[in-house]
């Protein structure tokens, strides 16, 4: 059996540090740059090889939480998006059964009556970070229904397994977080003190697995106490979470700091000197070989109590070095994937084969929480009050008062600091409110700048740990509404529609519009009525009342306003409202829905994604491919839209522009000296109190003509198309602009639509001046 003398271990440290911490402290941001290179590799490994189609139980949920981790530390979109489709998945759901008569918690159980058990709860850690991010009511609804109904059962007795500390605690904070209700806190509090009198062992500073392995009940091969690693790994990192969260008056914070500090001795003890923690802590005989997620926890919990001041960095810090190593010179595989890792047990098990193909998905979120937390260690972003300050000056020389989104080059801010990338810094305005940012997909932060006419204002960066800003800007594709991609701002939102709708047959080429009367983020919303409705219909027509339906529908369906706007604007086999399309005399060329789509950048202050087109035949040229790219800022009503033609030999027209429909022919605009095309449309109904869409195509730049082009024969109530009209070369990119307002919202008539449009153009020309100082 292999031990550390704790007290030789001091001595150590102090010498080892004189060598080697000092070298990787001066390394600085090259280090964590290189840290995030591998966050990248790993992650995009992961959602490469694994769908996140899988039930929500412990062994995927505890992947999200690291897969979360990631995308606050990145801000990457891909992320996002992936749990997204996980959440969808299990439609925001733990276990699945509405009958709290059965509700089970008292053993382990993957049925779907077992609400009340931990391992069916840590996905609910996930859904609230998502609904944080943009928040909609259904998100967190069973979060709310079986953790309340929990804290009002007199009952203490939930958490009988270590994991349990890592699966609910940090729940419980999170909930507090949410609703307010200390609650929460309070019953985390109680539940925690009959976990810790149950598996606590203050000798060892460790924590058995469950009431099973208690000493004397199993012992060592050497006849000593038998704590698992990833046991404990799972009460260290929960530990972390959870004083993450918790309020700083919190009145038993104190409690949780002393065990959080006893079970870092009692880990540090015994590490073993490869860097890893053997799967039976204090006696690797029991399963010889090292063992992944047990030091990857580990290695999180220590880092973050180093970062956050709960540990000695000069005591741990030879500790977390050598774990470290052990994780990225022997865990970490050259494909990305990440080996080692026990696989579903309850125990130190030598039958269970673990070697670097033995990879789990709670074995990868393990790793990104360590490999994220080691960024801010290295950094020193979390608690730096030496950081330098960057001053950034926002200048605006117009007679306009602007609210724009500016950017400035990412890797500038980044040297600047001494970070290596990513959201470890915190911006604030003149009054030290702190202001949204963003980082995008190439390379640049995204500011959000409020300045008056002939002004200009001033914004502070400091490095620091960001709040988690809601998304007013952002988007997704809604596979279970046929692969719509819709996206939405501040002002209003759009919907492209893909492969699902032109496989059905269905003729819809253009842009459709969502209108919105509130500011913030209603797609969500939207969606989760109108799909609620479609299977609320079936349920009703097979128990033969179908003629409720129709009542139904009305009431939650996005065709209607239900008081923060809807869908009303019928596209077809049309432009809609601003596609583009290469001409063939005075005939549009239309490429139909999207085939594929990449979303580049999720949030809060911009959204894009690269839209990629089926091949279509335009003259000569049979294999012309279409792609464009959409960004949509916060505060603005127009998107830019860059759209290429690969395979393309010749000159060709190319044309964006508005479909006209018959129940207001004339309510256009053309105006070519300021480069735009306008139109008000009455939309679906005009017989119906719902206003009016006011709709443009700007262009800046390269406009030849604009013109109104009537349609052969009216298609779902269009007759033509007014359109701007460009020359496209082969190589080149054409860009403009499309967008929307609602008279019942912010735009109360044509007059001031154009005078919006019209201001927007004279913006591009004259944008903000951003100075560092």
């Amino acid at each position: 059996m292999k031990h550390f003398d704790f007290k030789f271990l001091r001595v150590w440290m102090v010498l080892w540090c004189v060598g080697v911490l000092l070298p990787v402290a001066a390394q600085g941001g090259a280090g964590s740059a290189e840290v995030l290179q591998l966050i990248g590799k790993v992650n995009d490994y992961w959602q490469a090889n694994n769908s996140p189609k899988v039930r929500a139980f412990w062994d995927n949920a505890a992947y999200y939480t690291g897969n979360m981790e990631a995308y606050r530390l990145t801000g990457k979109a891909a992320y996002y998006n992936y749990s997204q489709q996980w959440c969808e998945h299990n439609r925001w759901r733990g276990a699945n059964s509405d009958d709290k008569r059965n509700w089970k918690y008292k053993t382990y159980g993957e049925g779907q009556d077992f609400v009340l058990f931990g391992d069916w709860q840590i996905c609910f850690q996930t859904y609230i970070d998502m609904y944080n991010l943009n928040p909609a009511d259904y998100k967190v609804a069973r979060a709310k229904e079986v953790m309340t109904y929990a804290c009002h059962l007199d009952e203490n007795k939930f958490w009988w397994w270590a994991d349990a500390l890592y699966m609910v605690m940090p729940l419980m904070t999170k909930m507090y977080k949410l609703t307010g209700d200390r609650m929460f806190l309070d019953r985390m509090y109680e539940n925690y003190l009959w976990s810790d009198s149950l598996m606590y062992d203050a000798e060892a500073q460790l924590y058995y697995r469950d009431a099973k392995y208690i000493y004397p009940k199993v012992k060592t091969a050497s006849g000593g106490k038998s704590f698992w690693a990833r046991g404990d790994g799972w009460v260290l990192a929960g530990l972390a979470k959870v004083l993450g969260d918790m309020p700083e008056d919190y009145e038993h914070r104190a409690f949780f700091q002393k065990r959080f500090r006893e079970l870092a001795q009692g880990v540090a003890r015994c590490q073993r000197p490869e860097g890893y923690w053997s799967r039976s802590m204090l006696c690797e005989e029991d399963a010889p070989g090292p063992e992944t997620s047990g030091t990857a926890f580990f290695a999180y919990g220590l880092m973050w109590g180093v970062n956050h001041g709960l540990l000695d960095k000069t005591e741990y810090a030879p500790v977390i070095e050598k774990a470290w190593n052990y994780l990225v010179s022997t865990a970490l595989q050259p494909d990305g994937s990440i080996g080692y890792v026990q696989p579903i047990g309850e125990k130190p098990d030598p039958t269970r084969k673990v070697d670097a193909k033995s990879q789990a998905p709670f074995g990868t979120g393990a790793w990104l929480l360590a490999a994220c937390e080691r960024v801010r260690y290295l950094d020193g972003s979390v608690e730096d009050k030496n950081s330098p300050s960057i001053k950034v000056e926002v200048k605006n020389t117009t007679k306009d008062n602007r609210n724009d989104v500016v950017e400035l080059e990412a890797k500038t801010i980044f040297e600047k600091l001494g970070i290596g990338g990513g959201r470890q810094f915190v911006v604030y305005d003149g009054d030290r409110t702190e202001v949204p940012y963003q980082l995008t997909h190439d390379g640049k932060l995204l500011l959000q700048a409020s300045v008056r006419p002939a002004s200009s204002t001033e914004l502070t960066i400091v490095k620091g740990q960001p709040a988690d800003y809601r998304f007013t800007s952002w988007g997704r594709v809604y596979a279970s509404r046929e692969d719509d991609l819709a996206w939405e701002n501040d002002r209003n939102g759009w919907r492209a529609y893909g492969p699902a709708i032109q496989k059905s047959g269905q003729r819809i080429y253009g842009f459709d519009v969502f209108n919105k009367n509130v500011p913030c983020p209603m797609l969500e919303t939207f969606y989760h009525s109108e799909l609620t409705s479609y299977g609320l219909q079936d349920k009703l027509r097979k128990a033969g009342r179908g003629g409720e339906c129709a009542a139904l529908h009305r009431t939650l369906t996005y065709h209607r306003d239900h008081g923060y706007g809807m869908d009303a604007y019928t596209v077809g086999p049309t432009m809609g409202a601003g596609v583009p399309a290469l001409m063939e005399g005075k005939d549009f060329v239309y490429p139909l829905c999207y085939k594929e789509v990449e979303i580049l950048d999720m949030g809060p202050l911009r959204f894009s994604a690269r839209m990629a087109f089926a091949p279509v035949q335009v003259g000569q040229d049979k294999d012309v491919v279409e792609t464009r790219v959409i960004t949509l800022d916060k505060g603005t009503h127009l998107n830019k839209c860059e759209v290429t033609y690969a395979n393309l030999s010749e000159v060709r027209k190319v044309a964006a522009g508005i479909a006209v429909h018959k129940s207001i022919p004339d309510a256009y605009v053309m105006n070519k000296k300021l480069g735009y095309v306008a139109y008000a449309d009455a939309m679906d109904h005009p017989e119906a109190m719902n206003g009016l869409i006011y709709i443009a195509c700007l262009f800046p730049e390269n406009l030849k003509s604009v013109e109104y082009v009537p349609m052969a024969k009216e298609e779902v109530g269009a007759v033509g198309h007014v359109v701007g009209i460009s020359n496209y070369e082969p190589g080149d990119t054409f860009t403009y602009y499309f967008g929307s307002a609602w008279s019942k919202y912010d735009m109360p008539d044509m007059a001031v639509w154009q005078e919006n449009v019209e201001r927007y153009g004279r913006q591009l020309k004259t944008p903000l001046a951003v100075t560092l100082k």
